[in-house]
Parts: structure tokens; C-alpha cells; sequence
């Protein structure tokens, strides 16, 4: 038999991991997507949420006028528009837009993109080791962005007008 405290703790014990559960079922949203923006950037419609912003996290692919921009973008097309996707939610930026990990077919796309050198690893939010293991491979097998001899310049430099005219 039971104590009252054993009880009572598993009771506590329980409800935990009975929230901890709903949590982290609460922060994966599987929905179709609807418009690819760039290579880090897509519109999802989800059932009950609607039409959402999505932000790749971890990473900064080129921008649309930059060399590889278009390539990323095509890549990130090709792969899953219109297509179902499940979303890791990571957080949500100043734009309201979700910052999230992106999985088609068990594939992580954001991985993808940074090792077949379409997307750098942004350091200033990367929190994860395999995202900037993911460049230096790429870096290392002269892929893409990184196959010119001239070091390319960074999305988040080329936005603030520092680019090779």
C-alpha cells in the first residue's frame, strides 16, 4: 500500500509529464505550404491557425538579388511546396513571424540547405552544433556559396548594403 506522500508525488510526478507532453506536442504544427518567399522564408496554412509566416531557424540563405538567391530559393521550392510539412516552432520574431525547423519527410530542410551550400549557418541565432558542422562540410567541399575563390558576402552584411558592385 501506498503513503499518503507516495501518493501525492506521483499524483505531482504524473500531471508533469502529463504538461511537459502537451507542451512539447503543442510546439510541432503539421501544415501545407502554400508560398515559398526565399530560400529561408515560407507561408504555411494550417487548419485551425490559418495562413502563418514561417522563418527558417538557424540559418540566413541568400538574399533573392544576391548570388545563390535564386538557386536557394528553387531548391527550397522544389522540395516542399505545396507539400505538407511538419514545423518545429521555435519562437516567434519582432516580424510575428514563427522561427522554426522545417521537416519533410523526416529530412530537416534547414539542414539541407546549409549542406548543399544555399544557406549559411547564422551564428548570432544558431544554437546548434550539426547547423555549423553542416557549413564547414560545405565550405570544406567548395559547395555552391562557397565555391567561388572571393569569400561571399553574408546575407545579414548584404542587407545592410555592403555588397561587391
Amino acid at each position: 500500500m501506498l503513503t499518503k506522500n507516495k501518493t501525492i508525488f506521483l499524483v505531482i510526478l504524473f500531471c508533469l509529464i502529463n504538461a511537459y507532453c502537451s507542451y512539447a506536442e503543442s510546439n510541432i504544427i503539421v501544415g501545407k505550404v502554400i508560398k515559398v518567399i526565399d530560400g529561408d522564408t515560407i507561408y504555411i496554412k494550417h487548419k485551425d491557425f490559418g495562413k502563418m509566416k514561417v522563418r527558417l531557424a538557424d540559418i540566413d540563405a541568400p538574399e533573392l538579388d544576391q548570388p545563390y538567391g535564386k538557386e536557394s530559393k528553387q531548391l527550397l521550392k522544389e522540395i516542399i511546396d505545396k507539400k505538407t510539412i511538419k514545423l518545429k516552432k521555435i519562437a516567434k520574431d519582432k516580424y510575428d513571424r514563427i522561427i522554426g525547423v522545417i521537416y519533410y519527410n523526416n529530412l530537416e530542410i534547414n539542414h539541407y540547405l546549409v549542406i548543399n551550400g544555399l544557406a549559411w549557418c547564422y551564428d548570432y541565432y544558431n544554437q546548434r552544433i550539426e547547423i555549423k558542422d553542416a557549413e564547414n562540410e560545405a565550405k570544406q567541399k567548395k559547395i555552391a556559396i562557397w565555391s567561388s575563390s572571393k569569400s561571399p558576402i553574408a546575407p545579414w552584411q548584404w542587407r545592410k548594403g555592403i555588397r561587391n558592385e
